[in-house]
């Protein structure tokens, strides 16, 4: 048997996005929070008919912070018998200096799966928090905690082979999220190609850790992405 021509890693993505609190269609006395909008102006993220009304990124908060193995765990013994497609991921939403462990939900086919899914982590042992008084709502720096499947195209530079338009390149140091939001707005005033979204996070690689950004654009190929990559490294090594 050949050896697979992807790569597996696991990692961290920081990022930005305006949540707001979703009121129906979950489960009673539960806290679910949506990015109706997690790409702002790419509006074809999902589909060509952007009318289809779809959950785009769901966020389940949770009663208390759940390990990765259990929401691995609780989330692999689901997805044998749930009805719909769907990615899941642990993280840490930060809205307004309030800080909510998570699970990410991704690809769910409709508002309606919401509770029965809520329900089938439930019975694998995950609580959820109530919903607090008001309706959070604004912009939240997220933090996932994903698996990654890769395609090298070029030495530290990668396309997600389950994630469509999303790459990824490595780079040669930390980057705090204030520098790194700066240099991005920097460099999209400069930018004269398609916009892009960007995001920051890092591989867990040979026992360490390797930096990366992710960046997002619907017509991604790897010139534009070496394009994107070429404009980071020129401030990054200054």
């Amino acid at each position: 048997m050949s050896p697979s021509p992807y790569i597996e890693r696991y990692g961290n993505l920081l990022k930005q996005e305006t949540l707001q609190t979703l009121d129906e269609q979950i489960m009673p006395n539960t806290f679910v929070l949506e990015a109706p909008e997690p790409f702002p102006g790419f509006y074809d993220y999902y589909s060509d008919h952007p009318i289809d009304s779809k959950p785009l990124y769901l966020y389940f908060v949770l009663k208390q912070l759940y390990t990765v193995e259990q929401v691995t765990r609780a989330t692999q013994n689901i997805r044998k018998y749930f009805q719909s497609e769907f990615n899941a991921a642990a993280g840490v939403v930060n809205i307004y200096n309030k800080e909510f462990h998570v699970i990410r939900v991704r690809h769910l086919n409709d508002y309606n799966l919401i509770p029965e899914l809520q329900a089938c982590y439930m019975d694998e042992g995950i609580e959820f928090r109530k919903k607090p008084g008001g309706k959070p709502a604004g912009p939240a720096v997220i933090r996932i905690k994903k698996f990654f499947i890769l395609e090298e195209k070029h030495p530290g530079v990668y396309f997600d082979v389950t994630e469509k338009d999303h790459g990824y390149f490595t780079i040669p140091k930390y980057l705090t999220w204030k520098y790194f939001e700066d240099i991005t707005k920097k460099i999209k005033y400069n930018w004269e190609k398609p916009m892009f979204d960007a995001a920051i996070g890092h591989f867990h690689v040979n026992f360490g850790i390797q930096d990366m950004i992710r960046i997002y654009n619907p017509k991604m190929d790897l010139e534009y992405l070496m394009d994107v990559r070429k404009m980071y490294m020129e401030r990054i090594n200054k």
